[in-house]
């Protein structure tokens, strides 16, 4: 269905979509993409990988993170419905899902420092025609996009699709993962989790993807 819906040269605009871990963000956030002929960025690739750095380095001190800033280059591009994300030069796009950055993701995105640099990364990359997926994009990365999604769903129900794609994992130890990840990334100081002013708030608890894709498709139509 790529290129189905075509748009006139006024019609551009930037759509972020919003939402706690495992809501599908990514995985609508590509679909669209595709059927509109959108540039797409997920932001939370690029926390992954700041973070992937941090696991390597063995480094876990706050200080110390905040100090690999300064030696850290992060290029993110999207070709042909493929995400390619550079840590210091080397490709780490097949590397950034484990458990182990599962577990200190929210840790290394909830400094201060970090957000405001990986914002300003973010900010680079976005012109228009794009759409981005994050947990901070509509209220602090991008304010002023043009459309706001923010997906929910059920930590039970977020936990079977995490489980789903990774079957060596433990259900309970999933819902334990995200219930920790929600606690942090809604009480953080900084560009804390939460619903965008104007935006449309979609339950995907019981709607397969297709449904919430085409539901978001006749938005921007």
């Amino acid at each position: 269905m790529h290129g189905q819906y075509a748009f006139e040269h006024g019609d551009k605009m930037i759509i972020s979509i919003d939402g706690a871990a495992g809501t599908g963000k990514t995985t609508v956030g590509k679909i669209v993409a595709n059927e509109i002929n959108y540039q797409f960025l997920d932001s939370g690739k690029i926390y992954r990988a700041y973070t992937l750095k941090m696991i390597e380095k063995n480094i876990f001190n706050t200080k110390k993170i905040i100090e690999q800033l300064s030696s850290t280059e992060i290029k993110y591009t999207y070709k042909n419905n493929e995400e390619i994300l550079d840590l210091d030069g080397r490709n780490v796009s097949n590397n950034l899902h484990s458990d182990l950055i599962d577990k200190h993701v929210s840790e290394v995105s909830k400094i201060p420092e970090i957000r405001s640099i990986m914002t300003t990364i973010q900010r680079k990359i976005v012109k228009q025609n794009f759409i981005v997926v994050g947990r901070d994009i509509g209220t602090v990365v991008l304010p002023d996009a043009e459309l706001k999604i923010f997906l929910t769903a059920s930590i039970e129900e977020r936990a079977r699709r995490r489980f789903n794609e990774r079957k060596n994992e433990n259900l309970e130890e999933i819902k334990n993962s995200i219930r920790n990840r929600d606690q942090i990334d809604s009480t953080r100081k900084v560009a804390p989790l939460k619903i965008p002013q104007k935006a449309v708030v979609i339950d995907t608890e019981n709607k397969n993807i297709d449904t919430v894709c085409q539901e978001i498709i006749k938005m921007v139509k």
